[in-house]
């Protein structure tokens, strides 16, 4: 036959286990935020290299294209216009191309710490299963 456990052993039992749930729960927390700050870290320092470059790109070639299409266009008046116009459409083109490739970056890392979430929410359907078994 076994002893029982004293209330006051029982109750230190359960404020250690709560410790100890609490703390792994807190340092799976904290691993997780700190890889999506590093995810997002580094999609930021994409979407300034890739802003930095299409600045660049920009003013490079901005006046080699322009001058080629006002070739092309030189029996128009508004030759400079369309030689504008073609130039900025495809600077359009690109930059959101590039930005669309950074925003997509960052949705999927997400923001909220979606495996820390799915834990929690077996634990709770735990603690509810335990809790009817009492």
């Amino acid at each position: 036959m076994q002893a029982e456990k004293s209330i006051a052993t029982v109750l230190a039992e359960t404020k250690e286990e709560l410790k100890e749930f609490f703390s792994t729960r807190l340092e799976m927390l904290r691993a997780e935020l700190k890889e999506k700050t590093s995810t997002w870290k580094q999609a930021i320092v994409m979407l300034v290299i890739a802003a930095v470059l299409l600045v660049a790109a920009w003013m490079t070639l901005t006046f080699a294209l322009i001058a080629f299409f006002h070739a092309v266009f030189i029996t128009s008046v508004y030759s400079w216009l369309f030689a504008g116009l073609i130039v900025g459409g495809i600077y359009l083109a690109i930059g959101g191309l590039v930005g669309w490739f950074g925003y997509s970056e960052l949705k999927a890392a997400g923001v909220k710490p979606t495996r820390t979430l799915e834990v929690l929410k077996q634990d709770q359907i735990w603690i509810q299963n335990e809790a009817r078994s009492l």
